[in-house]
């Protein structure tokens, strides 16, 4: 019986672990899906799907969101009764109707939602929500809510439109951790900080010895190996190889004229404008913006991560637009929960439930969507969630990925009108 790619992965480890050199996202691949569990694969037969031009970036806003605070219901008293600490100033919500607005700090995202580039999915969660960050991350990647998911969404999105093509690049996570999203058994996703990490050796390597170390490195992988396993860390290595020289090119011919913030998640989106403007195939990012988990002290913690959000993700459309693919590029935003409504003793918000999503691109319908949960009918003190989260994804892959979202998701949910 011959050896799934994901047994040749994990027989690999062994390898890494005896010192062979691969590159850093290799093994660090390796030792991610060692800890994994085994992913049940898809029955019949996996359909062809047209990849086209369209990209989907996914933003993680780590840590729990706090939704009310984002999207404000400046419209209803009870927000500013269980918030008299927190609540936003209803002068200063950017508002969208007479009940719901923008956080003073999305002015640029504001303008964008003015333009019908931006869509607001209000109320988004799933069935029994769960305060864990752990778990409730692990079902937002997984896109399973009643039981333990051993494979990732975006996964299987790539699996069953990428896998067996000759592009190395499908799938890509800015950072140094493989995220669950893209765990299957097919997928092989590098998660990398910069274009300058993405090469063999270290960024402050000698460029003449990496080159030299890089031919010899070469010269010894054209030999085939007998085991399987050696095979196929061989031609993963090869390919990493090969990757790296292309995204080295990507990373020279690369000008723009947007101005980024000074952060990690504004880095990250300008290494993946940079990959998009070189056209490599990646049809699937994934970028992270921490530090939401706002117990204490929230209000000037989350004013600056939704600063920092609002004007990384408008130095990346301005991107979008110069490259010419603002109709080809969809960003969506996700956090694992929002937070509850009552504000704390401590300044701060505790885990909640339900919260908004964003969806921004030149190519998307705009606009509200869903309905906004109602504060006078909390569960337990919780938002309860009006739109579930496998809709949205179910919209982004179908509507926009031309995907076949009810085999990715495992059934079917109701679609939301996300794309123009």
């Amino acid at each position: 019986m011959p050896v799934q790619r994901r047994e040749f992965l994990k027989r690999g480890v062994g390898l890494v672990a005896a010192g062979l050199v691969v590159p850093t996202f290799l093994a660090e691949t390796v030792r991610a899906l060692e800890a994994a569990p085994a992913a049940v694969p898809a029955a019949g037969p996996r359909p062809q799907v047209d990849l086209g031009r369209r990209i989907l970036v996914v933003v993680q806003l780590a840590g729990g969101n706090d939704g009310l605070n984002t999207l404000v219901p400046y419209g209803d008293s009870r927000y500013y009764q269980a918030r008299p600490g927190l609540g936003v100033p209803r002068e200063q919500v950017l508002a969208i109707d007479g009940a719901v607005g923008l956080s003073p700090h999305l002015g640029q995202l504001k303008a964008r939602y003015d333009a019908g580039q931006v869509a607001v999915v209000q109320g988004v969660g799933y069935p029994n929500p769960n305060r864990s960050h752990f778990r409730s991350m692990d079902i937002w990647q997984t896109g399973v809510p009643d039981q333990i998911g051993k494979s990732g969404w975006l996964g299987r999105y790539l699996e069953a439109c990428a896998c067996g093509t000759d592009k190395h690049l499908e799938g890509l996570v800015m950072g140094g951790v493989v995220q669950k999203s893209f765990w299957t058994e097919l997928t092989l996703v590098p998660a990398i900080a910069n274009l300058a990490a993405f090469q063999y050796g270290s960024p402050r390597a000698n460029p003449a010895a990496r080159s030299y170390e890089v031919q010899a490195l070469r010269a010894a992988l054209a030999q085939s190996r007998g085991r399987p396993e050696e095979e196929f860390l061989r031609q993963s290595t090869q390919i990493a190889l090969d990757d790296a020289d292309v995204l080295a090119q990507v990373a020279q011919g690369y000008q723009t004229a947007a101005t980024y913030p000074r952060s990690y998640f504004a880095e990250s989106l300008k290494t993946i404008a940079q990959i998009i403007a070189g056209d490599v195939g990646t049809k699937v990012f994934f970028a992270t913006l921490g530090g939401f988990d706002t117990h204490a002290n929230q209000v000037l913690q989350h004013q600056r991560l939704l600063t920092d959000l609002d004007s990384s993700l408008e130095a990346f459309m301005q991107d979008m637009e110069r490259l010419g693919r603002q109709q080809d590029v969809m960003v969506m935003t996700f956090s694992e929960f929002g937070r509850r409504v009552q504000e704390n003793g401590s300044g701060g918000t505790d885990h909640g439930t339900a919260e908004p999503l964003f969806i921004l691109g030149g190519g998307i319908r705009g606009g509200l969507h869903g309905t906004y949960p109602n504060l006078a009918t909390l569960d337990r003190g919780d938002l309860e969630h009006t739109t579930d989260f496998r809709s949205v994804y179910g919209s982004v892959l179908q509507g926009w990925l031309g995907a076949p979202a009810d085999q990715i998701l495992g059934g079917a949910f109701p679609s939301l009108p996300l794309v123009a």
